[in-house]
């Protein structure tokens, strides 16, 4: 186990040196939230009770979508990973001491939460400040936060496996 959380540290570090990346991801996030949410007014206008959540909540569920958008995303898949298959570096892989899954696992689990970590805060700090029906709100219990964060783990165990 030590040298698996090894891995993930390394990797996890080296995925935070990407901050340029991080804030173009964040300008276009912004941008994508922000039109989706001005889409949802538009048809909320036309008929709220066609929608079976409040406006504030979709709003909420948007932000929320962008802020781990880098966590979730299933159609992202590691470079590294697949270079290794397709040019035969694998074999070099087997050789190690390691298990190949667990430390591909690790190494995908980090890379993600590298992105995420860069992009969500100030996300979220903008989501809170924009104003009144754009504004993000937070759970209405402690409870349900807890279940968002054990949905949300058990959700990167499926997507990185």
């Amino acid at each position: 186990m030590k040298k698996y959380l090894a891995i993930f540290r390394i990797r996890f570090i080296n995925s935070l040196q990407y901050r340029a990346a991080a804030l173009a991801g964040m300008a276009t996030q912004f941008a994508w939230g922000f039109m989706e949410i001005l889409a949802f007014l538009a048809f909320y206008k036309a008929d709220p009770a066609a929608f079976p959540m409040e406006f504030s909540q979709t709003v909420s569920y948007i932000w929320m979508q962008q802020a781990f958008l880098a966590l979730f995303m299933v159609w992202f898949f590691e470079a590294e990973i697949f270079n290794a298959i397709t040019s035969g570096g694998i074999a070099y892989e087997l050789a190690r001491p390691v298990d190949l899954y667990w430390r591909w696992f690790s190494q995908s689990v980090a890379n993600r939460l590298a992105k995420t970590v860069l992009r969500c805060l100030p996300i979220f700090i903008v989501a809170m400040l924009v104003p009144g029906p754009f504004r993000m709100s937070l759970p209405a219990t402690q409870g349900q936060f807890l279940l968002f964060l054990t949905s949300a783990a058990c959700s990167l165990g499926v997507v990185v496996s």
